[in-house]
């Protein structure tokens, strides 16, 4: 058979066999559900960044008790001195990074009271709680710092790895460094020499864990969250195009409603109307979406939005 029509190995196309993967946001949630995933298809290291020490430790040694291929990290998404000091730590220990997931993120201030509201004064009151009028939900702050913690930080922590992510398609044997615009990058070693199975045209990714929210405008988790998640999603899209030349692909996924901490008050089950699929998402979908991504089916997919919400969107007024 020629490469174009020869038969395909599906568990290769959606692995991460062999790719050493950093996951801000990785001790609990979705994050916890796309390392396990990345695990059992048989990621070479998977770093777990965020804050909780303990939460990090837990989550990686359930995994894998020895650490060694599982690995807790802390890391402030929101400093960027704790996010150079992951990047430094991940360098020294792996070399390179084949795939970044921003999924790091935080919810609030809540305004659902907003559209229960009887007077116009009602609906002042909940929306500057978020700026601190009324001292609720963490006072002037929470409105920013959903922003900055949701939107800002896909832009700091993928500036802080994209060294490794370069590095990663120099040992995979393509031309490192800016190509221009009129050339085509190259493969400059052979497969062979390189480690990389023939056939496997991957370069390195930044995933970016966004949200439906992006897309739907009843604010279900408030408008910050909403605006955050929608500056999230189209800050994966410039990432692509302005990292095109370097040939560091990015992608995003927004899930709907999928178990974590956010979603915990959420039931189990929904009406049609409000999810057609009539549950949550499970661990085992949302990851299918990541391993798509990152395995070699995904290889020549750069700038996409990746939808997993079960249909939720069909009845919510939304835009994408």
């Amino acid at each position: 058979m020629s490469p174009t029509t020869q038969a395909a190995d599906p568990t290769s196309l959606f692995s991460a066999s062999g790719l050493v993967i950093a996951i801000t946001g990785g001790g609990t949630g979705i994050g916890l559900a796309l390392a396990t995933a990345l695990h059992r298809t048989s990621a070479r290291k998977i770093y777990l960044l965020g804050r909780r020490e303990s939460v990090l430790t837990s989550a990686a040694s359930s995994l894998d008790p020895s650490l060694t291929t599982v690995v807790p990290l802390v890391c402030d998404v929101t400093s960027v001195p704790s996010i150079r000091r992951a990047a430094a730590h991940v360098e020294q220990d792996a070399g390179h990074l084949d795939v970044l997931v921003n999924n790091a993120g935080r919810e609030g201030p809540h305004t659902k009271a907003a559209f229960e509201a009887q007077t116009i004064e009602d609906v002042q009151r909940v929306l500057l709680a978020g700026f601190g009028d009324g001292g609720e939900e963490g006072g002037e702050e929470a409105f920013k710092e959903t922003l900055f913690t949701n939107a800002a930080t896909i832009v700091s922590v993928s500036a802080a790895f994209l060294p490794l992510l370069d590095a990663r398609n120099r040992r995979r044997g393509w031309q490192g460094g800016r190509v221009a615009p009129d050339a085509t990058r190259q493969r400059i070693r052979p497969a062979e020499e390189t480690g990389v199975e023939e056939g496997d045209l991957r370069t390195s990714q930044i995933v970016s864990v966004a949200s439906i929210a992006a897309f739907n405008r009843y604010a279900v988790g408030g408008l910050a969250y909403g605006a955050s998640k929608a500056a999230a999603t189209h800050l994966g899209k410039m990432l692509a195009t302005l990292l095109v030349p370097w040939g560091i692909r990015c992608n995003v996924v927004a899930p709907g409603v999928y178990p974590s901490a956010m979603t915990a008050a959420y039931p189990q089950t929904f009406p049609i109307s409000q999810v057609p699929a009539g549950r949550q998402g499970t661990p085992d979908e949302i990851a299918a979406a990541v391993l798509y991504l990152v395995g070699k089916g995904g290889a020549y997919v750069t700038g996409a939005v990746q939808l997993t919400d079960g249909g939720r969107l069909c009845g919510m007024p939304s835009t994408y």
